[in-house]
């Protein structure tokens, strides 16, 4: 998730949002209390920690391979995202916002 954050703006409020119906067979609109400030950071973040803890509810891992493994996933994309720099078309430096709430600049 720490590489997709580094390539989309992930402060950017996602417009009209959507779920699936109760069947499943089409989309409707969002309608829950935070619909009008849904960022792409933050659903990143839920879809990481989806993963994670599914890994828990299925019962092969412990309750702290949860936290350890988001620090770890995001500790080894920032060093890639570092190493990789020199590479980038853009060059300069870019900013994101890591799980801890903390920012890096790259």
């Amino acid at each position: 998730m720490t590489i997709l954050k580094a390539w989309f703006d992930a402060s950017f409020v996602i417009p009209d949002p959507v779920v699936p119906n109760h069947r499943g067979t089409a989309l409707v609109a969002y309608t829950g209390p935070d619909a009008g400030s849904l960022t792409v950071g933050g659903e990143l973040h839920k879809v990481a920690a989806n993963i994670a803890m599914g890994r828990n509810f299925a019962g092969i891992h412990w309750r702290t391979d949860y936290s350890e493994s988001l620090t770890l996933g995001e500790e080894v994309a920032l060093g890639v995202l570092e190493e990789q720099q020199a590479t980038y078309n853009e060059g300069g430096s870019f900013t994101l916002t890591k799980f801890d709430g903390t920012t890096i600049t790259i």
